[in-house]
């Protein structure tokens, strides 16, 4: 869980001042290993859950800081978007039936948060990324009005503006120049604790990076984004990118986002990692109530090490170790934060038990895994997984690749069942969660499986977004089921309910994928095209992107019977409608059908700003006609 309450650093004096104290909790660091103080003999495990809330439409409900503020409920805190909450569970002792355990403490406060959502007409969606995010989403009246998040905003505009070019690529392509941080906000995941002895924790620290591969693959839940399909993981390139607060002047040098992998194993002391963010990365903020840990240390008490664990928590690696007091003992702890929320409950349980069982199973022969494999081999599996899912090829010891769901199945989900064994996990719930595990790999049927494969089929009947809704809402229904997703049935169209929910605005069944052309375009090709894609309306840019006119079939045809003799060269820009009427896309359907009627046009560009990001025309309102008298007869 972040610090909520923060001091930003405004002055050269208060960065120096608390790189001191950071240092001097280092030392205290230091200091703790060689008294031997920390915590050896138990092992805890701890989870935080990041969700979504969603309005009755099925699009984000920014109500987050309206519940936290009104309620301030217990293990729960703010994020980054208004749209999220996040539940944190209580260190649990790892035995016996510390799993379902685990699932009961995050269930009590899901489903107080499920009630208060309701009351505000809002739901509660486990995933990576919400289908139906659109660009208002990422806009900064998305952000939770918290200092904090206000001050990472700021960093990173003065850094890079406000058009920064952000690049993905999948299956489609994302291309986006504009509220960039506000990315971080769009991803909701599924953070692990483990509790480590001093003694162990490079080993374990390595070995959790060298099973990222296979564990992300395993859980990947998060493939569109703005309506494309990117990565089977997109959440990993997203967070990455957003939290990238490099100067781009400085590129020269190799500097890393304030999230990532790493690019080398630890070797002699887990302190390497520690003293390379800090030799790396600028501390964003301080704190005002430091104690002398060398002070506390003599006077038997545990230091909180408040100035370390708060520049830590603004350094996201994706397999993070943390430090931490409980009951005075000092104690180190693996974060991980590769995995996405959802899509149930039951599956990120299973993913936890995985990821538990794989750490607790770490065979002798790979406790000095730095000697044995490059580190690259790790950092590319990992970001071949979040890219392809189960779908990848591991490189794992040899120079032979292994397909990912037999690298799962035939080794590593069998360590993961003697790791929990060796922990005393009762039986019964070992094989429960790995089965999961197991029939999931097996059929391949993972969130971002289930998501691509409901996703076409619903593009087959419908536009983007009503897909998207429709996605959307399957999710929901599905996941009050707890159902594990490989037992999912495929995504239904107009699962999203009545037709307000699919049509009462124009953004929800507009065509997004458009053809433009520009005024010098000639008029023969654009007829073509018209003719090929069967269009009778396209749009017209200038070359940056600007809307400025629109030919429709009827601007043809009257050209080609008023010119007696035609000049072949004729271009679009000298028979276009100029400044064609629009609307933007929160304009109801009623508004759009007076419109169209009144001013006797035969499309309404939508619009935001000066771009178009999608067309209604007369048949779509022909669409959802067909599509009202359907649901008359019914009745």
């Amino acid at each position: 869980m972040a610090e909520k309450e923060v001091k930003v650093i405004e002055s050269a004096e208060d960065k120096g001042s608390f790189v001191q104290r950071v240092l001097q909790d280092l030392r205290a660091l230091k200091e703790l290993y060689a008294l031997d103080k920390f915590e050896k003999n138990n092992v805890r495990i701890g989870a935080e859950l990041e969700l979504n809330f969603l309005d009755s439409d099925y699009y984000p409900s920014p109500i987050g800081p309206e519940i936290y503020e009104t309620l301030h409920p217990k293990n729960i805190t703010t994020e980054y978007a208004r749209f999220n909450l996040e539940i944190n569970s209580d260190p649990i002792q790892f035995s016996g039936r510390s799993l379902s355990q685990l699932k009961r403490n995050l269930n009590r406060s899901y489903r107080f948060l499920q009630r208060e959502a309701i009351k505000r007409n809002s739901s509660i969606l486990l995933t990576g990324i919400i289908p139906t995010l659109t660009k208002k989403d990422i806009s900064v009246d998305a952000l939770t009005p918290e200092e904090r998040f206000k001050t990472l905003y700021n960093l990173r505009k003065e850094l890079h503006g406000e058009h920064y070019e952000f690049n993905i690529r999948g299956v489609d392509e994302l291309i986006v120049r504009d509220n960039l941080l506000l990315f971080a906000g769009c991803v909701t995941s599924f953070q692990l604790h483990l509790q480590v002895s001093p003694y162990d924790i490079i080993s374990k620290y390595n070995w959790a990076q060298m099973i990222s591969g296979p564990l992300l693959a395993s859980a990947t839940c998060s493939p569109l984004f703005l309506g494309k399909k990117l990565w089977h993981e997109t959440r990993i390139a997203l967070f990455q990118q957003s939290a990238d607060m490099r100067n781009r002047q400085n590129e020269i040098h190799d500097e890393q986002s304030r999230v990532n992998f790493g690019n080398e194993w630890v070797d002699k002391s887990i302190l390497e990692l520690f003293q390379e963010d800090i030799a790396i990365y600028d501390p964003v903020f301080t704190c005002d109530d430091y104690e002398d840990p060398f002070e506390q240390i003599e006077q038997g008490i545990a230091p909180q090490l408040k100035a370390w664990n708060n520049f830590n928590g603004s350094v996201y690696r994706w397999n993070r170790v943390c430090y931490g007091v409980l009951e005075n003992k000092p104690s180190l702890r693996i974060e991980n934060r590769i995995l996405p929320a959802g899509p149930t409950m039951e599956d990120q349980i299973a993913n936890a038990a995985f990821w538990l069982g794989m750490m607790n199973g770490m065979p002798e022969e790979h406790k000095k895994i730095h000697e044995k494999v490059p580190f690259d081999v790790a950092k590319q599996n990992f970001f071949k997984a979040a890219q392809l899912g189960l779908e990848v090829q591991f490189k794992w010891f040899g120079e032979k690749l292994i397909p990912a769901d037999e690298l799962i199945l035939k080794e590593l989900l069998p360590m993961a069942r003697e790791g929990l064994r060796k922990a005393n996990v009762k039986e019964k719930e070992a094989k429960h969660y790995l089965d999961i595990i197991h029939e999931r790999v097996e059929t391949g049927k993972t969130g971002s499986r289930w998501m691509m494969d409901s996703y076409d089929n619903l593009r087959k009947e419908s536009k983007q977004e009503e897909a998207l809704v429709d996605l959307t809402a399957s999710m929901i229904s599905r996941q009050e089921s707890d159902k594990p997703v490989h037992l999912w049935e495929p995504a239904l169209p107009k699962e999203s309910g009545n037709w307000q929910n699919r049509y009462n605005r124009v953004h929800k069944f507009m065509t997004t994928s458009l053809y433009k052309i520009t005024e010098d375009t000639i008029v023969d090709l654009a007829a073509h095209i018209m003719e090929w894609k069967k269009i009778g309306n396209i749009l017209v840019e200038t070359e940056d992107g600007e809307l400025v006119g629109v030919l429709n079939k009827d601007a043809i045809i009257n050209f080609l019977i008023s010119t007696k003799e035609k000049d072949e060269t004729t271009t679009v820009g000298e028979i276009m409608i100029s400044n064609p009427i629009t609307a933007g896309p929160e304009t109801s359907l009623e508004e759009a059908i007076h419109t169209i009627i009144n001013e006797e046009i035969s499309c309404l560009p939508i619009v935001e700003g000066k771009r178009a990001v999608g067309i209604v025309t007369k048949h779509d309102f022909v669409t959802i006609s067909e599509y009202l008298f359907e649901r008359l007869n019914q009745k």
